[in-house]
C-alpha cells in the first residue's frame, strides 16, 4: 500500500522568496498550488527525478550511463524512459525489467518524444528520409534543389519479454500529401480543398527537415494521437483506431478517413486558408491534451514564437478544438477554433518568457500552467492570473549537483510531467524521500517545516473510514463547529455545520482537503473518495 503523510495546511502571509539560485526559487505561500510529484529528467544528466513541491526528492531513477530525453511514470509505477538509441522499463526501486536498442532491434533511430498507451505499448516519433528522386517521383516541384526530404512516421512498439519488441503500427505522413505542380500524379489536387492532406511543396522553415514533428500525445477516449510541427509551426490529429493498412489510405477507423488529418491548428496558410498574418504558433512544442480538471478535452502547447509571429518571445495557449466527440469542425475550409482560449506570454522572475528551441507546457487540473524552459532549467506554476507561483531550478548537470548559490548551465529538461498525489501509478509504492538534490535550501526548509507542522489540539482526531465511499466520520472529544471540503482547485464543495461526520455521495471520485474548524483552532486533512 502506497506510504501516505496527511498534510497539515498553514494559512501564511508572506511570500517564500530568498537569493537561492537552484532548486526552489520561489514558492508563494498564499495561493493554492496543483498538488502532486513533477518528473523530470535534465538532458545533460543520467538521472531521472521525481520531487514534491518543497523541492524533495520522493524518488529517482537513472538511465545507465545514457542521458534520457523522454521519460513517464507508468499507471503500474513503473518508469519508461528513453532516448534515439535506447529505451527501457525501470522499476519503482530503478531495477530494469525490459530494455531495446532501438537500431540494433527495431532497425532505426527515433527522434524527440514517446508515448505510452494504456494497453502497455508505447509511440515513437521516426524520421522517414526519401531522395529528392523518390518525391519528384510523387509530384515535388522540380526545383526543389536537396538530395533528401524528410518526413515523419508514428510507430506504435509492443515490449517483449526483456529485450525485445514488435511494431504493431504504423502511420506515414507520406501517405497523406498532396501537391498541385503534377497533375500526372495521383495525389494531384487543390490544396485549399484538401486540409485532411499535407502540403508537400509549403515553403517551410527547412525543407530537408520537412515537418520536424517534436512532442506527441494520446487521447484514450477518442483513441487520436496529436503531434506538433516545429516546421511547418501546426500541430496535426491523426485516428490511431485504423489498422496500419487503414493508415495508409483515405477511409477506414472510427472517423471514416484512414490516417488523414482529422484536425490541424497553428498555421492555415500550409493549406491555403490563410496567410503568414493568421500563424497563431510559431515552431511549437510539447502539444496534448489536458487530461482532467477545469480545462478537460483541451488542447495545450508552448509557442516559441510567441502568438506564431514574434521570435524575441514565447507563449503559451490553452486551444478549444470545438470537436463533437472527436469529430472536428471546419469553418469555410477552415479549422476551427479562430483564436486561442487562453494564452500567457509574461515574465518569470523578472526574466520574460523566451525560448527558441524544445521547452513545454502541462495544463493541470486546477488550470494553472506548469512551463518547462529547457534553455534556463527551469520550471514554473503559473496561475489563471498569469502570476508565477512556484519556480524551480533543476540543480544538476552531467552528474554533478550543483551547489546553492552556484549559477546552473547545462540543466535543462526535454519535458516535465506533474502527476496527480492520488495518481493510480503511486499505488503500492512507497516514496523514497532522499531530501533537496542541492546542498541547502532556505525556501525548501520553510516549505517543509510548514507541512511537518504538529497540531497537537487535535491530536485525539480520528477521521475514517479514509478511502471513503459515501460517508466520512471524525471521532474527536469536543463539538465538531464546522466541516468544510475542498476540491484541488480550493473550491469548497461541501460544509456542515455541528456535526461529526459529513455525506459526501454527491463528489465524484477522487482527492479533497477536509477542513474540521473547533472555535478557533482548525485542521485540514487529505482524504480520498472512491
Amino acid at each position: 500500500m502506497k506510504k501516505t503523510t496527511f498534510l497539515i495546511v498553514i494559512l501564511a502571509f508572506n511570500l517564500s522568496i530568498a537569493q537561492e539560485t537552484v532548486g526552489l526559487v520561489l514558492d508563494d505561500v498564499n495561493e493554492a498550488k496543483s498538488g502532486g510529484y513533477t518528473l523530470f529528467n535534465p538532458l545533460s544528466d543520467e538521472r531521472v527525478f521525481l520531487i514534491n513541491n518543497c523541492g524533495e526528492v520522493v524518488n529517482e531513477w537513472d538511465f545507465s550511463t545514457q542521458k534520457s530525453v523522454s521519460a513517464y511514470i507508468l499507471e503500474n509505477g513503473n518508469l519508461l524512459q528513453s532516448n534515439r538509441f535506447i529505451a527501457d522499463i525501470r522499476d519503482w526501486n530503478n531495477n530494469v525489467i525490459w530494455s531495446i536498442n532501438y537500431e540494433a532491434d527495431l532497425g532505426f533511430r527515433i527522434h524527440h518524444d514517446i508515448e505510452p498507451l494504456p494497453n502497455g505499448n508505447f509511440l515513437v516519433l521516426v524520421s522517414d528520409v526519401y531522395t529528392d528522386t523518390e518525391m519528384f517521383a510523387l509530384g515535388k516541384d522540380t526545383s526543389f534543389i536537396e538530395s533528401s526530404f524528410t518526413l515523419e512516421r508514428v510507430l506504435e512498439i509492443q515490449p517483449v519479454g526483456t529485450n525485445s519488441a514488435n511494431i504493431v503500427w504504423e502511420w506515414k505522413m507520406i501517405d497523406h500529401l498532396v501537391q498541385e505542380f503534377d497533375n500526372t500524379k495521383p495525389n494531384f489536387g487543390v490544396v485549399a480543398d484538401n486540409p485532411q492532406l499535407v502540403h508537400m511543396d509549403y515553403d517551410a522553415f527547412s525543407s530537408v527537415d520537412y515537418v520536424h514533428a517534436n512532442g506527441m500525445d494520446y487521447n484514450d477516449d477518442l483513441d487520436q494521437i496529436i503531434f506538433s510541427s516545429r516546421h511547418l509551426h501546426e500541430v496535426y490529429v491523426i485516428d490511431h483506431s485504423t489498422t496500419t493498412a487503414q493508415a495508409a489510405t483515405h477511409s477506414g477507423g472510427t472517423y471514416g478517413k484512414g490516417g488523414d488529418i482529422l484536425w490541424r491548428w497553428g498555421n492555415p496558410e500550409v493549406y491555403d486558408k490563410g496567410t503568414a498574418v493568421d500563424k497563431k504558433i510559431g515552431r511549437p512544442h510539447d502539444v496534448k491534451w489536458v487530461d482532467d480538471g477545469v480545462h478537460e478535452g483541451k488542447i495545450s502547447v508552448f509557442s516559441n514564437d510567441a502568438y506564431g509571429t514574434d521570435v524575441t518571445a514565447s507563449s503559451i495557449h490553452i486551444i478549444e478544438p470545438n470537436d463533437a466527440n472527436g469529430v472536428y469542425s471546419l469553418d469555410s475550409g477552415k479549422f476551427l477554433p479562430n483564436d486561442y482560449f487562453w494564452s500567457y506570454d509574461g515574465t518569470i522572475l523578472t526574466e520574460l518568457l523566451f525560448e527558441t528551441t524544445r521547452s513545454g507546457v502541462q495544463i493541470m487540473s486546477n488550470g494553472n500552467a506548469l512551463i518547462n524552459e529547457t534553455g534556463k532549467g527551469r520550471l514554473s506554476e503559473i496561475d489563471n492570473s498569469g502570476n508565477a507561483i512556484w519556480v524551480y531550478e533543476i540543480p544538476v548537470n552531467d552528474g554533478n549537483n550543483f551547489d546553492q548559490f552556484d549559477i546552473p548551465t547545462g540543466n535543462g529538461s526535454f519535458k516535465a510531467n506533474r502527476y496527480p498525489e492520488n495518481y493510480v501509478g503511486f499505488n503500492g509504492v512507497t516514496f523514497n524521500n532522499t531530501g533537496i538534490i542541492e546542498d541547502v535550501n532556505s525556501i525548501s526548509v520553510n516549505c517543509i517545516n510548514n507541512l511537518s507542522v504538529e497540531n497537537t489540539y487535535f491530536n485525539t482526531l480520528m477521521v475514517y473510514p479514509n478511502p471513503t465511499g459515501d460517508l466520512l466520520n471524525f471521532n474527536f472529544d469536543k463539538q465538531i463547529d464546522q466541516i468544510e471540503v475542498f476540491d484541488l482547485t480550493g473550491k469548497i464543495v461541501l460544509t456542515k455545520t455541528n456535526s461529526k461526520f459529513i455525506n459526501l455521495e454527491k463528489l465524484v471520485n477522487g482527492l479533497y482537503l477536509v477542513k474540521i474548524s473547533v472555535g478557533e483552532n482548525s485542521e485540514m486533512i487529505k482524504i480520498v473518495k472512491d
